[in-house]
């Protein structure tokens, strides 16, 4: 059976890219969300916007273990490892990416069309997401993003 799991790719937007692009060859689905963020330029008092990983390093990716097997997606060029907790890759549930997929940068037609998904998390847990996303710093972002995670499973 499908489901989302957390996967980490080798620093830089190159080895991201890269690995969407094979991924997608073996027919593993990735999600990579984004988010604009403003940085001080360092030659005036003015901010700059970028678009950035909302979680650096990793990529989520949708696939059946059965029919694509780990190891394939741990050989692929750009990817570092598949995220374990416990030392077992563990997907992540649907609810929490139904909320990933909800944020403005991360939608698409199935989503924009459907705001009326229900999801099974708890509201306190829905506003941890958003805390999370408003974090500025992106380290900290994935960090609390791995440690939610790994409190929900």
């Amino acid at each position: 059976m499908k489901n989302w799991y957390l996967t980490c790719y080798k620093s830089g937007t190159p080895n991201l890219y890269k690995a969407q692009n094979l991924l997608y060859k073996i027919g593993v689905t990735t999600l990579s969300p984004s988010i604009r963020t403003s940085r001080l330029r360092s030659d005036s008092q003015t901010y700059r916007f970028i678009i950035e990983p909302l979680f650096k390093g990793y990529l989520f990716t949708f696939f059946d273990p059965e029919k694509v097997h780990t190891r394939k997606i741990e050989h692929c060029p750009g990817i570092s490892h598949l995220v374990r907790f416990a030392n077992t890759i563990v997907p992540i549930r649907k609810a929490v990416m139904e909320e990933i997929m909800r944020l403005p940068l991360c939608m698409n037609d199935a989503t924009r069309t459907n705001h009326k998904i229900t999801t099974s998390l708890k509201k306190s847990q829905i506003e941890q997401i958003q805390s999370i996303v408003q974090q500025q710093d992106a380290h900290a972002r994935t960090a609390l993003f791995l440690a939610f995670l790994e409190a929900i499973k």
